[in-house]
């Protein structure tokens, strides 16, 4: 069985990162290759919810059934699959003033019997980038979403050219200068 840890500071509050992070709808922007991520039933999160998976591997998808088996508000998500591709996967958030280290722990494991073990050792390095890729794209977008909070400082320009112009002088205030 393959085992893949990744840490990552986002500068985002824990409160931000694990909502983005439990909104099921959220989750295929940030994969990578992960192209189905959809819920089985009416419950869409916390414990006891289920979703069925499909994740590009080369030319095919894989497909599972997973079930969340951990919901802690802002704490932690965990999931393990019932069907298809197996794994067994947590995402654990801790809060640090405005900041939030995050960390993504999955074990998975390839069919097939030897050939599925020396697959999985083959494929290794390409999961581990993926999922790499996959927390550097949730630290971009929690931040996004981090950053457009009341009272937070945005780079953003403004939307029109008007609103770029420089306020001109009443013509009171012309004659009084």
């Amino acid at each position: 069985m393959g085992h893949i840890t990744i840490n990552m500071s986002i500068n985002a509050p824990a409160a931000t990162v694990f909502a983005y992070v439990d909104d099921y709808r959220n989750t295929t922007k940030y994969m990578k290759d992960l192209v189905k991520w959809q819920p089985t039933g009416k419950v869409t999160h916390g414990k006891g919810a289920q979703f069925a998976v499909g994740m590009k591997a080369g030319p095919t998808t894989l497909t599972s059934v997973v079930d969340i088996t951990t919901w802690s508000e802002n704490k932690a998500i965990g999931w393990h699959s019932n069907e298809g591709f197996r794994q067994v996967g947590m995402w654990a958030f801790k809060a640090n003033g405005d900041k939030t280290q995050v960390s993504f722990d999955m074990d998975y494991e390839f069919g097939g019997g030897i050939a599925g073990k020396l697959l999985g050792r083959a494929a290794e390095p390409i999961v581990r980038g993926n999922l790499q890729r996959s927390v550097e794209t949730l630290k971009v977008n929690t931040q996004k979403v981090g950053s457009a909070r009341p009272g937070a400082k945005t780079t953003t320009k403004p939307a029109t050219k008007a609103a770029a112009r420089p306020v001109s002088k009443s013509k009171n205030a012309s004659r009084n200068a």
